[in-house]
C-alpha cells in the first residue's frame, strides 16, 4: 500500500478566462473541481494509467467542503483515510487567463493544526502502515508540525521495511535527510538546503554530488532542474533526462505529477530508466493542460523523445 501524507487539502476549482480584466464581471467559460493538495495531486498521476497500485490518501477534512472533497476524490478512485474536524474544508481557485497565459492563484487559509487533532491524525496514519508499505511526503510541513515529523517516521518505521519518500524543504528537509529515508525529490533550489556549502551550477556537478558520499544511503536521489529536466540518482545508475521544450499552460502541480509517476513504477518494480522516464513524462504532460490533469497521446509522445544521458 502507497499511502501519500495531505493533512492540508483544499477543493481546488480551476477557472478558464479569456481575458482577465479589473473592475468588471470575469465569467469563466469552464471550470472544474479537483481534490486538491499535493497528496491528491500526486494521487492522480498514481491512479491516471493500468496496471494499478494500491494506494491511499491520508487527510484531514470537515463541513460541507470536507464531503465535496471526499465525493470528488472517490469520483477519482482515490480512497482517503479521513481524520474529521469541524471546521469547513477551504477552497482554492485557480483563475487562469487562457488568452495573456497568467494565472491568478487565490488561496484560501486553512485550518489550525493544533497538538491534540496532530496526534489524532498521526496515530489514525500509523495504524494503517503496515510491513513493506510505502509513505510519501509531499510538500511543505502544515504550520504545526514540527520540523522532524517526516524524520521520525523514517526512523520509526525502518525496521519495517517501510520506504519513505519525500519532497519537502528547510528543517523538515535537512532533518528527512539526515534520517536517511529512501527517497528524496526535490529541486534545484531545495538541494541548497542540504548543501549551502556546494556550488551546483553545471550538470556534471550534479553528477559528482549523486557520486559522492553525501548521497550514498539514500537509493533514491531526484533533484529537479527545470527546462533542464532532472539528474537522478537510482540502482546505483545516474541519469540526465530532459524533455524538448513545450508551450506550457499550466505548471502548477507537475512536480506532484513526477512524484507519482516515479513512486508508482517504483513500487511496480520498473528497472530506473523507465521509473524516471515515466515520472518526467507525466511532469510534462501535465503542464500542456490547463488543469492538474494527464492526457495519454501527450504522456506517449513525451516518452518516446525524451533524451537521455547515463553517467558511469
Amino acid at each position: 500500500m502507497i499511502h501519500l501524507i495531505c493533512p492540508n487539502p483544499a477543493i481546488d476549482r480551476t477557472l478558464l478566462i479569456d481575458g482577465f480584466v479589473k473592475e468588471k464581471p470575469n465569467r469563466p467559460y469552464e471550470l472544474k473541481e479537483f481534490a486538491g493538495g499535493k497528496g491528491f495531486n500526486v494521487a492522480y498521476a498514481i491512479g491516471f494509467e493500468s496496471p494499478d497500485v494500491d494506494f491511499c490518501v491520508h487527510t484531514i477534512a470537515g463541513g460541507r467542503n470536507g464531503e465535496l472533497l471526499i465525493e470528488l476524490a472517490n469520483a477519482n478512485k482515490t480512497k482517503v483515510e479521513l481524520t474529521r474536524i469541524d471546521k469547513n474544508t477551504r477552497v482554492c481557485n485557480i483563475i487562469m487567463d487562457t488568452h495573456l497565459g497568467d494565472t491568478y492563484p487565490i488561496y484560501e487559509n486553512s485550518f489550525d493544526l493544533n497538538p491534540m487533532l496532530l496526534e489524532e491524525f498521526t496515530e489514525n496514519l500509523k495504524k494503517k502502515i503496515h510491513k513493506k508499505d510505502v509513505v510519501v511526503f509531499s510538500g511543505s510541513l502544515m504550520k504545526g508540525m514540527p520540523a522532524e515529523y517526516i524524520a521520525d517516521f523514517i526512523k520509526g518505521f525502518r525496521d519495517e521495511d517501510v520506504n519513505v519518500f519525500v519532497d519537502t524543504s528547510s528543517q523538515a528537509l535537512v532533518h528527512a535527510y539526515e534520517a536517511k529515508p529512501y527517497a528524496i525529490k526535490i529541486n534545484d533550489e531545495e538541494i541548497l538546503d542540504l548543501f549551502p556549502d556546494l556550488t551546483l551550477d553545471t550538470i556534471e556537478s550534479y553528477v559528482e554530488l549523486l557520486k559522492s558520499e553525501r548521497t550514498t544511503d539514500i537509493p533514491v536521489f531526484i533533484i529537479t532542474l527545470g527546462a533542464k529536466g532532472i539528474i537522478a540518482k537510482m540502482e546505483d545508475q545516474i541519469f540526465h533526462i530532459q524533455a524538448k521544450q513545450v508551450q506550457a499552460k499550466n505548471p502548477i502541480a507537475c512536480g506532484d505529477f513526477f512524484l507519482g509517476g516515479l513512486v508508482k513504477y517504483n513500487c511496480l518494480q520498473s528497472d530506473a530508466l523507465t521509473t524516471l522516464k515515466k515520472a518526467i513524462s507525466y511532469s510534462t504532460a501535465n503542464v500542456l493542460s490547463w488543469y492538474p490533469e494527464l492526457n495519454q497521446k501527450d504522456i506517449d509522445a513525451i516518452y518516446h523523445s525524451l533524451e537521455v544521458q547515463k553517467y558511469k
